[in-house]
């Protein structure tokens, strides 16, 4: 159903509002791209059209909009003399809440429980994106963004360990990656771009298995007769997505 010639158009226009944002020439059109991307990911999210995932596109088309809203609001301000006081620190903060950055990141639980694993694993990939090229391009606080990082692993890091169901601690852990994601953003577009792609990669194996048995709780995985090898993609690309060493996952972060 992900891939009906309508989701094929929606992903497709997801996709170019990325290059639009990559080259844009001024924080007014990357907030075009900004909404040309939350109207196309909205129809992804309702593929399976039940009262869960209206509740997760209504929630959704709202924390998104109040983040455009900001934006706006900071991209306007910018071309005052105050620019660097306050329309900066306004743009940083609709970009924390586009990307689910702690401490806001309050959407994120609610959004993901009415989603497919496909559009999930666009929510903590590709949606992210565009976030993350604008705040490349600003002239960001360092302090800020370190500061924001550490509260992001932290809430990730220990909110995750108290979750059994597998979306929220995929939600748990993506957060906890957004603040490692934006400490390399202040050392290197190389090193961010390195990150992510690594984060990707070792995402998408654990979502197709999830999906394949549509496994909600990591007990279920014990009972559902998975074979040895799908129990070792399940565990291995958990334990790399935190970071443990020698596993793929650790060599972002060293």
């Amino acid at each position: 159903m992900f891939l009906s010639p309508a989701s094929l158009l929606f992903t497709r226009t997801v996709l170019l509002s990325i290059v639009l944002i990559a080259s844009s020439p001024s924080l007014l059109i990357s907030w075009v791209g900004l909404e040309l991307n939350t109207l196309t990911f909205i129809p992804l999210i309702l593929i399976m059209t039940g009262q869960q995932e209206r509740k997760a596109a209504v929630t959704y088309f709202l924390t998104q909009t109040l983040a455009s809203v900001v934006f706006l609001e900071g991209c306007l301000l910018s071309f005052s003399p105050l620019a660097p006081y306050l329309a900066y620190p306004i743009i940083l903060g609709a970009l924390f809440i586009k990307m689910g950055a702690a401490p806001f990141h309050m959407w994120l639980p609610q959004v993901v429980e009415g989603m497919t694993w496909s559009a999930l694993f666009l929510l903590f990939t590709v949606q992210k994106i565009n976030p993350f090229l604008i705040l490349s391009s600003l002239p960001f606080n360092h302090r800020t963004l370190v500061g924001i990082a550490l509260i992001s692993a932290r809430v990730g890091s220990i909110l995750g360990l108290a979750q059994s169901q597998t979306r929220l601690l995929l939600v748990f852990s993506s957060i906890n990656h957004v603040g490692w994601i934006l400490v390399s953003i202040t050392l290197s577009f190389n090193l961010f771009l390195y990150y992510f792609v690594l984060y990707s990669i070792l995402l998408a194996p654990l979502i197709l298995v999830l999906k394949k048995f549509n496994i909600l709780h990591l007990n279920q995985s014990l009972n559902l007769g998975l074979s040895r090898t799908n129990q070792v993609i399940v565990f291995m690309t958990l334990l790399s997505l935190g970071g443990l060493p020698p596993f793929l996952g650790f060599l972002p972060k060293w």
